[in-house]
């Protein structure tokens, strides 16, 4: 475990200061950027993570859960056939932009032109995504925590520059996003060539694998994007774009949890699938079980301790402004804080590749989570998409627990382990 927990410290170490960045930039951004800025860069980035949905088919998943099936040689050809994909999803979802740029326009508030931008962007998010996922199963947190950070480092200047310097309004931090994000995902190929992952052969089976993986993953991502970003786009249409940017920093403060939640996510799905993929014993079942038992208890405790921390956040670091942002904290806490305990067992269904039945529960929660969003705003105001985030957080958590086990048997009654298993 050693090894594991050095990784996790260096994997959540490199996150937290990754996302500590943007995070601090938060008392200067809120000085010069208003509410509404803060609701038309959600309505954008929303887009953004609505489009990765369909460019690339997440199958950078498939690369992490292959990276220790495959030999080498065949891995290399795996990688090759997932860009190729990426490329074929990304011309089709072009095409049907192309069709509908109007009115997607008209309802993100947002020109065309960002639009078409939001495509590249999104492109650009899967090569790098695909270069840190096989730094991740690599279990090499190091460069994957510097490369973070420097890309980080580089937006934060380009949009301090832009915002501060220039006087840009919310384009300002859209567009150092974008300068950011397009020109490391260059990096990333030029990083990966250099680790010898390509080898150009397009391979029939590989692509079976990457569809039969990915595809069932586009409901399942649907559905995350459904409880992440869908409540963003009904404040925009509902309530406006300044209470979606009361909204987003509120979020973005909760988010805090996510982080932590994601970074040791990062650390522990490789070391779950390599203990998986040696068929342990029941003893080293039951100190997996053992451990995320506990590892659940730390998640109350953090939620408890970052909303504490939440209150001097908004009474010293940001303008007064946003002080109506801190009522939405803790619930996006509590919702970040059941994410966590859900990847501690829906890794299990990701091993079997059992995308289906995952992404049934994901998108059939999210749907009753947008249902409740809309209710709820229009019964309590923009506080309802929290109250909803916090409820379909945790029925996903629920019945992700219940299912898993069902696919991946774990001693979860250890004490009563003869029943179990």
């Amino acid at each position: 475990m050693s090894k594991f927990l050095k990784n996790s410290v260096i994997y959540a170490g490199g996150d937290i200061v990754n996302k500590a960045v943007p995070f601090l930039m938060l008392p200067i951004l809120t000085k010069y950027l208003t509410p509404e800025d803060y609701g038309l860069i959600a309505s954008f980035l929303s887009f953004v993570a609505f489009l990765s949905i369909f460019i690339g088919l997440s199958v950078h998943g498939a690369v992490n859960v292959n990276f220790f099936k495959l030999s080498s040689e065949k891995l290399r050809v795996y990688i090759v056939n997932a860009i190729l994909l990426l490329c074929i999803s990304t011309s089709v979802v072009f095409v049907v932009i192309l069709l509908f740029d109007t009115r997607i326009s008209e309802r993100l508030l947002l020109d065309k032109e960002w639009i078409y931008i939001a495509v590249v962007v999104s492109l650009s998010q899967f090569l790098t995504t695909l270069n840190l996922t096989l730094w991740i199963a690599e279990e090499k947190p190091k460069p994957y925590a510097i490369y973070q950070l420097l890309q980080t480092v580089l937006i934060t200047l380009l949009t301090l520059v832009l915002i501060i310097g220039y006087e840009f309004d919310w384009r300002g931090q859209v567009l150092a996003f974008i300068i950011g994000t397009v020109s490391f995902s260059m990096l990333s190929l030029l990083i990966m060539k250099q680790r010898n992952y390509f080898k150009l052969k397009y391979n029939r089976e590989d692509m079976k694998d990457l569809l039969i993986f990915g595809l069932p993953l586009v409901p399942h991502q649907l559905g995350g994007w459904l409880s992440t970003n869908a409540d963003k786009l009904l404040l925009i249409t509902m309530v406006g774009a300044t209470s979606t940017g009361l909204f987003t920093v509120g979020y973005q403060i909760g988010m805090m949890m996510g982080i932590v939640v994601t970074a040791f996510n990062k650390a522990w799905s490789p070391y779950l699938y390599k203990k998986l993929s040696s068929n342990p014993a029941l003893s080293e079942k039951i100190k997996i079980v053992k451990f995320t038992y506990l590892y659940f208890i730390a998640i109350i405790i953090l939620v408890i301790s970052l909303d504490f921390i939440s209150t001097l956040i908004f009474k010293y670091m940001l303008d007064e402004s946003f002080a109506s942002s801190q009522e939405f904290v803790i619930y996006i806490l509590i919702a970040y804080g059941f994410s966590g305990m859900y990847f501690m067992v829906g890794n299990y269904i990701l091993y079997e590749k059992k995308t289906k039945l995952l992404a049934s529960i994901t998108l059939s929660v999210a749907i009753i989570q947008v249902v409740l969003s809309y209710l709820f705003i229009n019964m309590y105001g923009a506080i309802g998409v929290a109250y909803s985030s916090a409820i379909s957080f945790a029925m996903t958590f629920v019945l992700v627990f219940i299912f898993s086990h069902r696919i991946y048997p774990m001693p979860w009654r250890f004490w009563r382990v003869e029943d179990e298993l």
